[in-house]
């Protein structure tokens, strides 16, 4: 009942008491499909989403720190009516399907000008003793018409559903999580006043007030602000309307809201006080549809057709026209080819890899959900398969040479299918081994020891032992209600359970932070130990070490080169057992300014070539956790963990492309190249193809080459476009 309900109850809101239709400047209402231009995503995920009652427009921000979205109308909506305007509506309907699970600084704001200062996607500064958290744009700006924020004095992320109204943290609501909201502001230009009232789907929530701008305020609403609160804030949006008061025909808005192979639907949506007029593509003609001869809800004329041709609609008011709405309408099944891309994640000696699918939909009318069928077929009848209904991002593995057959399927759709044929075999041409290299292969290259890792806190590097996120898993030897076996954890890399004062360090940290062992599952610590460290310094590092020190992977990729000396390049760090992690500041002392990522690549590779890259990443969260059975000793399990490759976050790259580290929270575990084997093993002569050189000369955008120092920007080298941040 979202959509319909709520676009029927602010209609009357606004049309009703008058039985007449007021003249709408914008309107978007998101059937149509697809996120229209007028939107810009600052971060995190725009999209259109649906229910049984309609589409709607989805900002997700997902495991991102804050970021922004806003719609774009223009002021320039006003021009035909600027002229004696007195008074203006503006109507969005909202949801604010999930908070922030970590911060507190969502927020949903009407404003006028230009649009939304925000600095790279998030807000500034709050002033005073709200310094702390990011400013709300309804707070700071004073082109805002409307705004509601989640207030930082109320609102924690353990109970986030506190926001104020129009920067007044003395006007506190608690909007539902999961509850569609109707917002209408009625703006009075002459006097520069903004009434509101706000109602939830059911009636049981109702709020009005009124906000006074100032005598040189801009009072012409341009667009619409949302913030999203880290993390996995979700807030979706509906129903957007600008509307000025007096009798008009609006013209009509047609949108595709049904498809059934040859079979097309669609709703057409009007006003109360205007009649619908509809031509459909065969030539029969509907006329004088009444607003509640549309639909049970109003407003909402539905047609299905099966003959192609064009769909036409207008509104009449009296002896008023509007302006005629056409669609062309195409009444053939719909193949799904050319949705599903891929690419290869993982790969081995042989034949075997594992190919990631990703479904894009955006092209497609209606935008269906799309399921994906795998059927392998193996050369030698021994590694055959079959997958079904399969999501995007579904990883497949294939063991040997063959054909895999992917189906793409929605209901309402014809089937679109591709054929990958895995045919070529690798060997192994180079193998750096992060994760296990010892001290004195690292002392060797000039790395120098550091204090081991052995802390209980839970902030920057500490986080690889405090979230404790490395561990293997032994059977209980119990079973729960489905059967399955019950496995407890046990950290490898932790606290220094061998340091004198380390039971009296756990329970201090579990009394000052309220935190339990038992709460994060692990059954004991008496197996993890400290993680040592070593690590170079950026003055060790000149360009031609950040080429021989792994050879032929180059680290920092341009910086070496932009600083010989070493002053522009992080350090970078060994966890032994774990990974090469670059550190986030630059200089011997580590005083110089952050670094985020580490860009990598290899020298004398191709675009045949395959760069398999495993990573460990969130302070261990991307590492595997084996599993052993019950009555296995802890020597042993942690013997075999230390053994296996640890890296749970696996990528390819062609061997001419780069790919970056990013600081302090991931790991590289291992790097791995495969190349193509012809008949007599491993093809050394490329001929005719472009060889990755770390030499080679970088131009900027102008063709110009560049010597010396980059500043940032984007350059091209070996034909490539890189950015130098």
């Amino acid at each position: 009942m979202k959509k319909f309900y709520l676009m029927f109850t602010a209609m009357l809101a606004l049309f009703a008491t008058t039985a007449k239709a007021d003249r709408i400047l914008f309107s978007e209402n998101y059937e149509a499909g697809g996120v229209p231009a007028t939107w810009t995503i600052n971060g995190g995920t725009g999209s259109i989403a649906g229910d049984t009652e309609g589409k709607y427009f989805s900002f997700a921000l997902g495991q991102i720190n804050g970021r922004s979205a806003h719609c774009f109308w223009g002021e320039g909506i006003f021009d035909p009516v600027k002229e004696g305007l007195t008074e203006y509506t503006v109507s969005i309907d909202f949801q604010i399907q999930a908070f922030g699970n970590n911060q507190v600084n969502g927020e949903i704001a009407i404003f006028s000008g230009e649009g939304c200062a925000s600095e790279n996607g998030k807000g500034t500064a709050f002033a005073g003793d709200q310094k702390n958290v990011w400013a709300n744009y309804s707070l700071l700006t004073p082109n805002c018409l409307f705004g509601l924020a989640q207030d930082s004095k109320v609102a924690t992320k353990e109970d986030p559903a506190h926001w104020f109204v129009n920067g007044d943290s003395t006007d506190v609501i608690a909007p539902v999580a999961g509850t569609w909201y109707t917002l209408v502001l009625n703006v009075n230009v002459a006097t520069k006043e903004v009434s509101y009232t706000l109602d939830d789907l059911d009636g049981t929530f109702h709020k009005a007030g009124s906000k006074a701008l100032a005598a040189d305020a801009n009072v012409f609403a341009s667009g619409l602000f949302l913030m999203g609160a880290r993390y996995q804030a979700v807030t979706n949006i509906d129903n957007v309307t600008v509307s000025v008061p007096g009798e008009y025909a609006n013209k009509p808005v047609i949108a595709l809201t049904g498809l059934n192979m040859a079979e097309r639907t669609y709703t057409i949506s009007f006003l109360e006080g205007e009649k619908l007029n509809v031509v459909l593509p065969d030539g029969t003609e509907k006329t004088d549809i009444g607003y509640y001869d549309a639909g049970e809800n109003g407003g909402q004329y539905v047609v299905s057709t099966t003959t192609s041709g064009t769909l036409k609609a207008y509104t009449t008011v009296g002896t008023m026209k509007s302006e005629e709405a056409t669609i062309e309408v195409v009444c053939e099944p719909i193949v799904l080819n050319g949705v599903v891309g891929y690419s290869v994640v993982a790969a081995d000696e042989g034949y075997a890899k594992t190919y990631q699918f990703t479904i894009n939909n955006s092209n497609i009318e209606m935008q269906p959900e799309i399921f994906l069928d795998f059927t392998f077929k193996s050369e030698d009848g021994k590694n055959d398969f079959t997958l079904n209904n399969q999501n995007s991002g579904a990883m497949v593995p294939v063991a040997s040479k063959g054909t895999l057959t992917v189906t793409a399927k929605a209901l309402g759709y014809e089937n679109g299918v591709t054929n990958i044929v895995n045919d070529i075999e690798y060997a192994i041409k180079h193998d750096i081994d992060f994760q296990h290299m010892t001290a004195e292969q690292l002392t060797e290259k000039g790395f120098e020891k550091l204090d081991n890792l052995n802390s209980v806190s839970m902030s920057g590097e500490n986080s690889w032992t405090g979230r404790m996120r490395m561990y293997y898993q032994i059977a209980t030897g119990q079973k729960d209600d489905e059967g399955n076996e019950i496995y407890a954890n046990y950290p490898v890399y932790g606290f220094d359970s061998s340091a004198e004062n380390y039971q009296a360090t756990v329970d201090g940290y579990k009394k000052e932070n309220g935190w339990s062992l038992d709460q994060r599952t692990y059954a004991s610590l008496e197996t993890a130990e400290s993680i040592e460290r070593y690590q170079i310094k950026p003055s060790l590092l000149t360009a031609e070490t950040a080429k021989s020190l792994f050879a032929p992977l180059v680290l920092w990729n341009t910086a070496a080169e932009a600083d010989p000396a070493g002053s522009d390049i992080p350090a970078a760090k060994v966890n032994l057992g774990i990974g090469l992690i670059v550190v986030g500041n630059m200089g011997d002392d580590q005083s110089g300014k952050g670094v985020n990522n580490m860009t990598l690549s290899f020298d004398g590779l191709t675009d045949d070539d395959l760069i398999v890259i495993s990573k460990i990443d969130y302070y261990g969260g991307g590492s595997i956790h084996p599993q052993f059975p019950a009555g296995t000793d802890h020597a042993t399990a942690k013997a075999e963990y230390k053994k296996a490759h640890l890296g749970g976050v696996n990528a390819t790259c062609k061997g001419t492309e780069t790919f970056t580290l990013f600081r302090i929270d991931t790991a590289l575990n291992r790097v791995i190249v495969l190349t193509a084997k012809n008949g007599t093993g491993i093809e050394e002569i490329n001929y005719n193809k472009v060889v990755s050189d770390h030499n080679a000369p970088i131009y900027n955008l102008n063709g110009v080459r560049v010597d010396g120092a980059l500043k940032k920007g984007i350059y091209i080298k070996q034909g490539k476009k890189f950015i130098v941040k």
